[in-house]
């Protein structure tokens, strides 16, 4: 809805989201270590144990909000010396602080959401979670564009929306969190001093810098995009948007996988968890495999969906054909790091995402787009140089070490 605004517009919130988004995935990461000890507990029986690893996940959690929120407020006042264009950073200025106020509520979404899957409910937040989509897209329509004699508020409209659909998000989530929670006979105990609010933050520290260095390399690429141009912005922003929603498939295989091997692994069944993990594997790959084949065939289509520009359409078009193989090794990559996180391995996988984004990633893209002169899809095939290489690595730790 923002590119029906203006490419502008579109490259100011790509902007601020390239910003924002590694710490906000830094708080999923670190929520993302709840889930397989949560799934282990349960697989052990351990009730009492749940209810202070509760506890002490929400202590966690509101510490990484108050984190986030000083972490952005500093970036939107460094956003004049980032090399950006004038009007793309007077907007940004203005939609980053609206969307730094809703991460309160993504955060603690994810903090309720993480402890609910650990428990093997997976449809209650699938259903929060569309039901808030929809949400999000009315508000958004009536936000920006206005309905009525409501003239609505323009680009900033997507902000607001996004405050108040991820706020009624963390309410839903955390109301059938503790409905659950009363099912069980679980009652979240009171934080009884730091000791597990550290290990929890210890435990998914490496998580969240695993995320946070993958989100950096895709947030400098599309820093790198506004080097070249605002269409290029634009273009960057629309083909992510579409590898984004694909990605999320494999995202939900990799949750399962991570649920079902933790509590096979907290039960003592590790023949069963190795099956969960070399079946999400498979089935990643051959979902992936087919959207790839839709974005290569509809390349040229489906950038228009989002935006109008004919100079963004036809520099999406080839980000398109990049970004179908592009997205095999990032559902890979994603399925074999949850298979490794229900085994209790964590480390590894941050040393791999080091290795693949920082040190392929970002210098392979830069090369390629301004020394080799293929612009945007240089940019593009830095990001598949790194997924690549993070595929191989995590792939063959998973199945030398737990298969």
């Amino acid at each position: 809805m923002v590119g029906r605004v203006g490419d502008v517009e579109l490259a100011a919130v790509s902007f601020a989201g390239n910003l924002s988004i590694p710490f906000m995935f830094f708080g999923i990461g670190i929520g993302a270590s709840v889930t397989p000890l949560v799934g282990r507990r349960l697989g052990r029986g351990d009730f009492d144990a749940i209810g202070r690893l509760i506890a002490h996940a929400r202590s966690l959690h509101w510490r990484v909000v108050i984190f986030q929120l000083c972490v952005l407020t500093l970036l939107t006042a460094l956003m004049p010396f980032m090399g950006q264009p004038d009007e793309v950073v007077d907007i940004a200025r203005i939609y980053l602080p609206i969307y730094a106020l809703s991460m309160i509520g993504q955060q603690m979404f994810v903090c309720s959401r993480t402890i609910t899957e650990g428990l093997q409910d997976t449809a209650s937040p699938m259903a929060i979670g569309l039901s808030s989509n929809v949400l999000n897209i009315i508000l958004n329509y009536v936000l920006i564009f206005g309905v009525g004699s409501f003239q609505g508020i323009g680009v900033y409209g997507a902000a607001v929306s996004t405050l108040i659909a991820r706020f009624i998000m963390w309410g839903a989530m955390e109301a059938v969190l503790r409905s659950k929670l009363r099912g069980m006979g679980v009652s979240p105990a009171h934080v009884d001093g730091r000791a597990l609010t550290r290990r929890l933050f210890f435990v998914g520290l490496p998580v969240g810098l695993q995320l946070v260095i993958e989100c950096v390399g895709f947030a400098f690429g599309g820093i790198m995009m506004g080097w070249i141009c605002t269409s290029a912005i634009a273009a960057h922003q629309v083909v992510n948007l579409f590898t984004s929603m694909t990605f999320l498939m494999a995202t939900g295989v990799g949750t399962a996988v991570t649920i079902k091997v933790s509590v096979d692994v907290g039960a003592d069944n590790v023949a069963s968890a190795r099956r969960y993990a070399v079946t999400g594997l498979l089935v990643a790959a051959g979902f992936m495999s087919c959207t790839a084949i839709v974005f290569a065939s509809l390349s040229e289509v489906l950038p228009g969906l989002v935006i109008d520009s004919p100079e963004a359409v036809a520099i999406g078009a080839r980000l398109m054909l990049v970004g179908a193989v592009f997205q095999i090794f990032d559902g890979l990559q994603a399925t074999a790091v949850a298979g490794l996180r229900g085994f209790g391995d964590l480390i590894y996988p941050a040393k791999v995402a080091t290795i693949s984004y920082a040190v392929t990633c970002i210098p392979v893209g830069f090369v390629l787009a301004f020394v080799a002169d293929l612009g945007p899809v240089g940019v593009w095939m830095g990001f598949v140089a790194g997924l690549a290489l993070a595929s191989i690595l995590l792939i063959s730790r998973l199945v030398k070490r737990y298969l």
